[in-house]
């Protein structure tokens, strides 16, 4: 790339700074490189145009965060360039409003040129930052040609950097330890490098694994280490009880404990049942609370006492998801005056 020095203002740039600062605005449009001499009776101040302008160069990135000064980063790739040319002048072009593109500052490489070849030839250079000064008071936009897409090193450089401290509080101060919520129970720690004057990424170590790597670390820490600890410190009047509790209401838990009763597991649980009871025996029972298909399996025992020296048989049979029958036989011969116990599971 040629040596250009400082930029000179034309008298048209200077004009459109001034008015920049009185309600109009001032854009910045486009650079180009031409080849042309200068010579003594020359007055880069009356400049409208490069003396030989060779090539166009669009606007691809602008920062603006300095005080009174903008950058402009120009795209030099020769890539559609037909013709080489040596490149001594460098000119920046603007406008006012939706007035005419004019010169509004130029710089001449003299000696210090370089050369531009064509297209058959790629170069590495692509890039041109160029600083201007401009007033804090002037309405200030750039024409930034969003068509070009290639990625710079630079541009890489600034997008860690941003990805490096995005979402952190506008209040917060440049120092310190900041925590970035990323979904769910993913989170990212961020430390002030003092060096770098950066955010780096940490990722203390744990027993189990890196803090922040929530779901394999914290999550399985507490699981096997902790949970007991929690579990014993729930009880039905706590807090954690009561959401407990709701939870399980929600997915349909629901149980009776008593002589004949069920624990319904809900939804969590694939919605399984179990129920249990005592009954007379040569009759049509009915369960403690309906199925929603006929059980997967039901068994019965008869209720005598250890010294009963009689021999007994007990059959069960499923009627419907709602009823059973049960039958028994003392000595061979059915009785109706036996009790037998039955549990059933279905859902």
């Amino acid at each position: 790339m040629a040596k250009f020095p400082s930029l000179t203002f034309t008298e048209a740039g200077m004009k459109m700074l001034i008015q920049s600062q009185n309600g109009h605005t001032l854009t910045f449009t486009k650079g180009k490189l031409g080849s042309g001499v200068l010579t003594d009776s020359d007055d880069i101040t009356k400049f409208t145009d490069l003396k030989a302008p060779k090539m166009e160069l669009p606007v691809v990135k602008k920062d603006d965060s300095g005080k009174e000064k903008i950058s402009l980063t120009f795209n030099t790739s020769n890539t559609a360039l037909e013709e080489g040319f040596v490149s001594r002048e460098l000119g920046v072009f603007a406008k006012l409003d939706d007035g005419a593109e004019t010169l509004y500052a130029y710089s001449n490489a003299g000696n210090d040129y370089d050369y531009i070849p064509n297209k058959d030839t790629p170069t590495d250079e692509n890039r041109l930052v160029v600083n201007l000064i401009v007033s804090s008071s002037a309405n200030i936009a750039v024409l930034v040609d969003g068509s070009i897409v290639y990625a710079h090193m630079s541009d890489l450089d600034d997008r860690l950097q941003v990805t490096a401290t995005v979402g952190k509080p506008a209040s917060m101060d440049e120092k310190g330890l900041w925590v970035e919520i990323k979904d769910g129970l993913r989170s990212i720690l961020h430390r002030w490098n003092k060096t770098t004057n950066s955010y780096d990424t940490l990722h203390p170590e744990t027993e189990s694994a890196q803090i922040t790597d929530w779901h394999s670390g914290i999550m399985a820490s507490l699981a096997s280490k902790t949970l007991g600890t929690v579990v014993d410190a729930i009880t039905t009047d706590s807090v954690l009880g009561k959401l407990i509790k709701l939870l399980l209401d929600a997915s349909g838990v629901k149980y009776l404990i008593d002589t004949n009763g069920y624990v319904c597991f809900g939804s969590l649980f694939g919605g399984l049942i179990i129920q249990w009871g005592f009954y007379v025996c040569n009759a049509s029972q009915s369960y403690p609370i309906a199925f929603s298909i006929n059980p997967y399996c039901i068994a019965a025992s008869v209720l005598a006492s250890t010294t009963d020296s009689n021999y007994y048989i007990i059959s069960v049979d499923n009627d419907s998801n709602r009823s059973f029958i049960l039958n028994g036989w003392r000595d061979n011969v059915k009785q109706g005056d036996i009790y037998a116990a039955v549990i059933a599971i279905g859902k």
